[in-house]
């Protein structure tokens, strides 16, 4: 892998979070709503709390790969003492601009997950949804933010999951193919060619977009692993993609087969 972190922030700038399947204008009011919506009713059904429980309250919190400032809006309101970092200046600028627009008070800045520039214990806990996949050497955002936790702080952190789909060639083709058969996939970012991958690691590059330069699955036990400097460490489960027939089951259902067979895990862990 040659890709470049240069090449991650290209990316990111181009395309934040959320651009090309929301329909206006990145940044708009009409646009953060819904982007809110989608993350509150599909991405983080049945572990939101996981992320934001209510003991981060008072807080000092890092938000590390911020994006537009879902987690920024949420744990503000909540009473968290809130910086939010992201490699991407235009993603920083949406987030910005959002807590302007309501009225909320945090740190927003662009920086690198890799070298986090905050001295060490500067946080009580860290949170970061699906960001650490993206980068280059993922080992070293994980090594930081254990540097910049205070002594028995908490981090939350999700990645792709790597699911039996993509740890089996002959698996991934079966799939793959049914996608192709069925038309089933996702819209908007070039991801309707997902199907097309050839490999499970261009599958899941491209989930966050068909030119995504870095996207990464892990199994648990490599998790396990590479957060082995913290004292402990569980992982779960979640989000299914909110494609036709799952959308129509009940919220519950749907929480029980994401903690089954989700496309992401979020690690909690504790210094």
């Amino acid at each position: 892998m040659n890709e470049t972190i240069e090449d991650v922030r290209r990316f990111w700038d181009a395309l934040p979070l959320g651009a090309g399947f929301i329909a206006q204008e990145p940044g708009s009011t009409e646009w953060l709503s819904e982007f809110d919506r989608l993350k509150r009713n599909y991405a983080l059904l049945g572990i939101f709390d996981t992320f934001a429980p209510v003991t981060l309250r008072g807080q000092r919190v890092l938000d590390v790969g911020c994006g537009p400032g879902f987690w920024a809006r949420h744990l503000i309101r909540m009473g968290a003492d809130y910086t939010g970092i992201d490699i991407s200046a235009r993603s920083v600028d949406i987030a910005r601009r959002s807590l302007d627009m309501e009225g909320l008070c945090g740190h927003v800045l662009t920086a690198n997950a890799e070298a986090l520039p905050f001295e060490d214990g500067s946080f009580q806990a860290v949170v970061s949804e699906g960001v650490v996949h993206h980068t280059p050497d993922t080992q070293a955002c994980i090594d930081e933010i254990h540097r910049v936790l205070q002594r028995g702080g908490r981090a939350a952190v999700s990645v792709y999951f790597r699911t039996a789909m993509l740890r089996s060639r002959s698996l991934f083709a079966l799939t793959t193919g049914a996608m192709r058969l069925f038309g089933v996939g996702l819209a908007g970012r070039g991801r309707e060619s997902m199907a097309s991958a050839g490999t499970p690691e261009a599958f899941v590059r491209m989930y966050d977009g068909a030119d995504n330069p870095i996207g990464k699955a892990y199994t648990s036990a490599e998790l396990y692993r590479a957060f082995r400097a913290f004292s402990s460490v569980t992982t779960t489960r979640y989000l299914m993609p909110p494609v036709g027939p799952l959308l129509t089951l009940p919220a519950p259902l749907r929480r029980m087969i994401s903690r089954l067979c989700g496309l992401m895990v979020v690690v909690v862990a504790h210094k």
